[in-house]
């Protein structure tokens, strides 16, 4: 996974304000285990029909801004699409104020000047390949604490917990 597709995360983040299609997750059987359909699982499932439908009731900003991001998703190699989408379903599974404090902190990340965006990326890209343990080691540690201030820490955090488990 390239992670500085935490940029391209923002793609994802967009679903959520679809109207109703998606909205209302759904459950599936995947064998024994079942698992909440996500906004994304939904919307990539509508026909071209029903997509343009819901891209229809959008504003027009809104909506030109996820044509944009839909056109950045599509472009990306399939295995970059489908870490995103990994990335996107371990959000959906955090409980709503989790959520909600993750996709400030992609907000925020975004707004953050290129040497610190490179900065936190190249830090979580060290965090990926660690167990929950090392990675809460690593984030605890005053190397961490004197190369980030509290906002760069906290982005840091919550970004990381959209890397998959080890």
């Amino acid at each position: 996974m390239r992670i500085g597709s935490f940029v391209c995360a923002a793609v994802l983040l967009w679903i959520p304000s679809l109207p109703a299609q998606g909205r209302q997750a759904g459950r599936i059987l995947r064998g024994r285990a079942q698992r909440t359909r996500t906004p994304i699982d939904e919307f990539l499932q509508m026909s071209p029909e029903d997509r343009q439908k819901a891209l229809d009731r959008l504003p027009p900003a809104k909506r030109r801004r996820l044509e944009e991001r839909i056109q950045k998703f599509n472009q990306l190699p399939e295995r970059e699409q489908q870490s995103l989408r990994g990335m996107y379903d371990r959000l959906n599974q955090l409980p709503p104020e989790r959520q909600a404090s993750v996709r400030s902190s992609l907000r925020e990340f975004s707004g953050q000047p290129a040497d610190r965006k490179q900065a936190m990326r190249q830090f979580v890209r060290s965090l990926a390949p660690l167990s929950a343990d090392e990675r809460e080691s690593r984030m605890s540690s005053a190397e961490f604490r004197g190369r980030f201030n509290a906002q760069e820490r906290g982005i840091i955090r919550d970004m990381s917990q959209l890397l998959p488990p080890r």
